[in-house]
């Protein structure tokens, strides 16, 4: 144990934050909060460590010392600082150079305590005076080349000692602290699951990458990410076609992948990528299909034109995909392929920013979805759609407690879906918002079990509507029924939302595979530490289970997230059919400590 230290400079494993407090000077508390931050601030640390080694503030040669940058990188880092090991250093070279020194814009890190001087983006920068981003400029300094750079992180330029500067890991710090950080990835490494190999599906299989923004203005990123998931939604309408859903290939946005690593994660033979230029009224965009087991293109196409004739090209992409991949429609599926979902450009896009801010889910962020949802339904009235995600939101916020009257609420939300129902049938988002509805509002589970299964119907490659209708069965407690939608709805989406993965959990949990559970869960909660959720489950897993000191450990980060929290309310807002399964939950929350 030590004592709190009081350097200037402290470098926070535990929550992946720099400190630096030097009077008169500089006082900046930066959060690393991505697994790419996270990877460049460990790697900070491991050339401090390197640096009190040899008692003295120095550069540092990274290539003799590969082998355990690559640990940090596919542990901590997710293997975000590159995605093959040849290219981790002339990256890191390149991030060191350009983007670490840079304070104002922030673009490894996020600077606590001040704001931004418009809303968050790229282009918005904090506000600094010039000898504050001076002094931050002066910590880092770069030597040789892409393959053989050297990093120092220079505090001898700001008049500060290697005593001036801490590591801190768990309650150490320091050389102690550096091997135990260390020691916990080897130990994460060692325990992980071993990969898996997917198999190819029997019929042509592809992912869509979300396509490039090319434009100057980062908001445009939705016109970009709409192209994409329009695709998607429209491939995923035929039966003999395999797409993998948007909540897995959007994973990769921003990242320098090959199309080989892509095909071999999702476990498909071909991959469409592309980039949107938008310019003023006007429009370029471009798509790329390439076969990954071959590494020949099958298409590749170039447009422009106004932006309103995105959903033509949109169309036009999709028809070429299908061509290229020899799939052929009948007129049915053509009709209900191609079908118009709205007209209205801005409707369209604030529908997408909807779906992006109520899968943050938080009180903020559904709050902001609501708005947006509820601007594009004035925009477009018969926007199905819209309608659907106004619907689900409302849904999620009364799960989180947001509303004083969650049956006023709950009621407009059962009558969007149902308006979104009548407006569109062939939309799957449409039913899979009525089910989930009719289950909170109605507690009709035959009725959100049909709804389910219809979203499957209209869209049989909906990963959605599989993860759907597992969540209604463990609800309805037909357990064992959910299991097998689940495992369609996960090689639909190997990367998986959260949520299904939190009621599959609580599926193991009420037949007793206490294990199956835990391991899931604290797979979450590792990369969602702030969710209340995981830990509410992971406390009644242990407790169930038997292991009561782990289960008031997770009671205790419960309370640490939110200190209200109740377990009879959070029991009552969990539709369970069985009263049974809701006391069981009440009385192991208790167990654990939690009211």
């Amino acid at each position: 144990m030590v004592e709190k230290n009081q350097q200037p400079i402290k470098i926070d494993l535990n929550q992946f934050k720099l400190y630096i407090d030097i009077k008169n000077k500089i006082k900046l508390t930066l959060h690393f909060d991505s697994p790419s931050r996270r990877f460049y601030l460990s790697l900070i640390a491991f050339v401090v460590n390197q640096m009190k080694i040899l008692g003295k503030v120095t550069s540092i040669p990274l290539r003799e010392h590969l082998e355990l940058i690559v640990l940090v990188n596919e542990t901590v880092g997710s293997s975000a600082g590159s995605s093959e090991k040849e290219n981790l250093l002339p990256r890191i070279y390149r991030k060191w150079k350009n983007a670490l020194p840079n304070l104002e814009e922030a673009p490894l890190f996020r600077v606590l305590g001040r704001k931004r001087e418009y809303s968050e983006g790229s282009a918005r920068t904090y506000q600094f005076t010039e000898a504050e981003k001076d002094l931050w400029a002066n910590l880092f300094e770069y030597k040789g080349s892409g393959e053989n750079v050297r990093l120092k992180f220079s505090i001898d330029k700001l008049g500060l000692s290697l005593d001036d500067i801490a590591v801190l890991y768990e309650e150490y710090q320091n050389g102690e602290a550096w091997e135990k950080f260390l020691s916990s990835l080897k130990e994460r490494v060692e325990n992980a699951p071993e990969a898996v190999v997917l198999p190819l599906p029997d019929k042509p299989s592809i992912a869509v990458l979300p396509f490039t923004n090319m434009s100057d203005d980062p908001k445009q990123d939705y016109l970009a990410d709409g192209l994409a998931e329009e695709i998607i939604n429209a491939l995923s309408r035929l039966s003999n076609v395999f797409v993998i859903a948007r909540n897995s290939t959007f994973t990769y946005k921003g990242k320098q992948v090959k199309v080989q690593q892509v095909a071999e994660e999702m476990g498909v033979r071909y991959v469409l990528e592309g980039s949107v230029r938008k310019m003023g009224d006007k429009v370029r965009i471009t798509a790329q299909l390439v076969d990954a087991l071959t590494g020949n293109g099958l298409m590749s196409e170039q447009y422009e034109g106004d932006v309103k004739e995105v959903f033509a090209i949109q169309d036009d992409v999709t028809i070429k995909v299908l061509t290229s991949l020899r799939v052929n429609l009948t007129e049915g599926e053509s009709a209900r392929t191609f079908a118009r979902r709205t007209k209205n450009l801005e409707a369209y896009l604030k529908v997408l920013q909807a779906y992006e801010q109520r899968m943050i889910y938080n009180k903020e962020s559904l709050a902001r979805a609501r708005q947006l949802a509820e601007e594009a339904i004035t925009l477009d009235p018969g926007y199905a759609l819209a309608h659907s995600f106004l619907a689900l939101t409302l849904y999620n916020e009364v799960n989180l407690g947001v509303y004083d009257n969650p049956q006023k609420v709950l009621e407009r939300a059962y009558g969007l879906a149902e308006r979104a129902v009548a407006l569109e049938d062939s939309l799957a988002w449409s039913h899979i918002a009525l089910g989930l509805v009719s289950l909170t509002y109605k507690k009709d589970w035959d009725k959100a079990i049909a709804a389910a299964q219809r979203a499957i119907a209209v869209e049989p490659g909906s990963a959605q509507g599989y993860g759907v209708l597992g969540s209604i069965l463990i609800y309805a407690g037909r357990y064992e029924e959910a299991i097998p939608y689940y495992r369609k709805a996960f090689r639909l989406s190997p990367r998986p939302l959260p949520i299904w993965l939190w009621n599959l959990a609580s599926g193991y949990i009420a037949i007793g595979q206490y294990e199956e559970a835990i391991k899931i869960l604290k797979g979450i909660a590792e990369k969602q530490p702030d969710q209340v959720y995981p830990h509410t489950l992971l406390a009644t897993a242990y407790v169930l289970s038997g292991r009561e000191e782990d289960a008031r450990k997770e009671a205790a980060e419960v309370l640490r997230i939110d200190p209200n929290f109740s377990g009879v309310s959070f029991a009552r807002r969990s539709p369970y059919k069985d009263q049974k399964a809701i006391d069981d939950l009440v009385s192991a929350l208790r167990k654990a400590g939690l009211k």
